[in-house]
Formats: structure tokens, C-alpha cells, sequence
């Protein structure tokens, strides 16, 4: 999400319309195909603890937009997974619940394009009920999953925006997934949830994607 508070997405059909299957992993002729190099993103000593199987954090520290004051977080982790299976599961954006730490529930609402999903999530902060809809915006070429919160639908925090990158290394065969995001709860969330928001593990968000990824799709 959670990222911090992360994540969460929806998106609605308009009706009469049979909806198309989310994700629509397989009519992008490559995932990541764009993507950097892994290693140019990363110290070594960094890279190594990737290769370790450790997250590697990052603080981005705070940034003032036009109304909020956004606290931001990043995280990085290796999946021994090709970019295809690990984008498959990052999407199944209904799926999350079963993953994601937070997350209680999502639905997809909206689409448009094909690439571009409004869902609607509800998840929770040590006990505390929460909602809001995500809009996200999909390129897998790039292997980029950005977001950001629809301010025109009811929302708990006063703004949310990120993204997810996923980079191929070893030829396609592992992935590197990146995650960065912005989150500033406003003054209607309690303090106590707002560090909890800020605060939340980046380490166990990660995981748990890498985790999910390697359950869905195990190894030969």
C-alpha cells in the first residue's frame, strides 16, 4: 500500500459492459522490458543485501505539497521470480487481502483503457477502520505500477501517491522490486495512527509480496 498505508486499489466497470479479467498481465508483450539496470540503482553494499534476501530501506524524509505535509518511505527486495509472475501478483489488486499486511478488503470499481484502475480498499490500523479508493495506473513495458488517492471518493488520510518497480536481472529470471510512497494522514486520523502509518514496516510489506509471489508460482 501501506505502503504504508499503502495500497490498496479499485476500479468500476460501467455497467452493461462485461468487465475485462484484472489483471490483463498477458496483452503487454514483455514486462520490465524497459526497465534499468538493477545493479546501477543500488550500492554494492546495498545490492548485497538484496542477494541476501534482506529489504533495503529508504527514508525519503518529509516533503510539504499544496495542503499536507507527506512523510515518504521506500523499500527494495529481490524475488527469484521473472518480472511477469511477480507483475501478476502485484495487480491481482483483489487478491491483496490475502497478503498485504493492513488490507481487509478491495475492489475493483472502475477501469479505463485497460491501464488505469480506480479500487476501493478497506484495511485497518492497530484496530482502527479505514477506506479509500486508489487510483492506479499500470506500465507493465516499464514494469511501473503508480498511484495515487481519488480525493473525490470518501477517504480517511488526506493523501496517498507512490509507485512499484519492478527491474529483471539475471536475465529475466529474478526481479528486483522497487517501492517508494508519499503518505500524509491529515488532521482527521489520530496521532497515534498517523506514526503507525508512517511508521509501518516497509521490511513486512515487502516480504510478504516476495512470499505471495513465490507461493503462487513455486519453483520447478
Amino acid at each position: 500500500m501501506l505502503a504504508p498505508v499503502l495500497l490498496w486499489v479499485a476500479a468500476c466497470g460501467i455497467a452493461l459492459e462485461p468487465e475485462p479479467a484484472t489483471p490483463a498481465v498477458d496483452a503487454a508483450p514483455c514486462i520490465a522490458c524497459r526497465a534499468p539496470d538493477a545493479k546501477t540503482l543500488f550500492s554494492a553494499a546495498d545490492w548485497t543485501l538484496l542477494e541476501s534476501g534482506s529489504v533495503v530501506r529508504q527514508d525519503l524524509g518529509r516533503a510539504a505539497s499544496e495542503t499536507n505535509l507527506a512523510a515518504g518511505q521506500g523499500g527494495a527486495s529481490l524475488v527469484h521470480r521473472p518480472p511477469r509472475e511477480v507483475w501478476a501478483v502485484l495487480t491481482d489488486f483483489e487478491r491483496w487481502p490475502e497478503f498485504m499486511p493492513l488490507v481487509d478488503k478491495t475492489h475493483v470499481e472502475r477501469r479505463e483503457g485497460g491501464n488505469k484502475l480506480w479500487v476501493a480498499q478497506n484495511y485497518s490500523v492497530m484496530w482502527y477502520p479505514m477506506r479509500h479508493t486508489t487510483v492506479y495506473e499500470l506500465d507493465p513495458v516499464d514494469g511501473r505500477l503508480s498511484w495515487h488517492l481519488d480525493l473525490e471518493q470518501p477517504h480517511d488520510i488526506a493523501s496517498s501517491e507512490g509507485t512499484w518497480q519492478l527491474v529483471a536481472v539475471d536475465e529475466g529470471r529474478a526481479t528486483v522490486v522497487r517501492y517508494q510512497s508519499r503518505i500524509s494522514a491529515g488532521r482527521a486520523v489520530p496521532e497515534f495512527i498517523e506514526r503507525r502509518l508512517r511508521e509501518r514496516s516497509v521490511i513486512q510489506m515487502m516480504s510478504a509480496l516476495r512470499d505471495a509471489v513465490q507461493r503462487r508460482y513455486p519453483e520447478p
